[in-house]
């Protein structure tokens, strides 16, 4: 072994390679890293308002595929069917009022304040909308997602 080596990372000894102390050092540094960032993944709680913020925010710009996502399966079509055939429905105002969460962080109850018209009517109508949502676990490696499990009511 040469004597100006004893510094470098890596020494080559007889054909091979050998990790120094700074590569073991390294070498746990970084799976301390990998392994700590499993546990990063965003709680449920902390995912719902980010999710009703931008169903709302689609409702709000009539974007009902958008919307329609995080709508459950069985209630999807209705609503997507209802959306797109209700053209003279125009929103003026969506706004979050309440939100709460179960125990677990997996059930939440919102409220939200929709202010809208119907064409050729101009007078705005407000109607408070009560939804129920669930957090719905992903599969394998995929992230969970936040989910309406209740019908979207027909607005009068």
């Amino acid at each position: 072994m040469v004597d100006g080596c004893r510094d470098f990372p890596v020494s080559i000894l007889r054909g091979g390679e050998k990790m120094t102390r700074y590569g073991r050092v390294y070498s746990i540094l970084l799976m301390v890293v990998l392994l700590s960032s499993c546990g990063l993944a965003a709680r449920p709680g902390e995912t719902m308002l980010e999710s009703r913020d931008d169903f709302i925010q689609r409702l709000r710009w009539q974007d009902c595929n958008g919307a329609g996502r995080y709508l459950a399966a069985e209630h999807k079509e209705a609503f997507l069917e209802n959306c797109q055939a209700d053209e003279d429905l125009h929103f003026v105002g969506v706004q979050p009022q309440s939100v709460d969460l179960s125990d677990d962080q997996r059930q939440a109850d919102t409220v939200t304040l929709l202010e809208y018209y119907r064409l050729p009517s101009v007078v705005v109508k407000k109607y408070r909308l009560r939804q129920e949502w669930a957090y719905r676990q992903g599969e394998g490696m995929k992230q969970g997602f936040w989910q309406i499990v209740d019908p979207f009511p027909e607005l009068p």
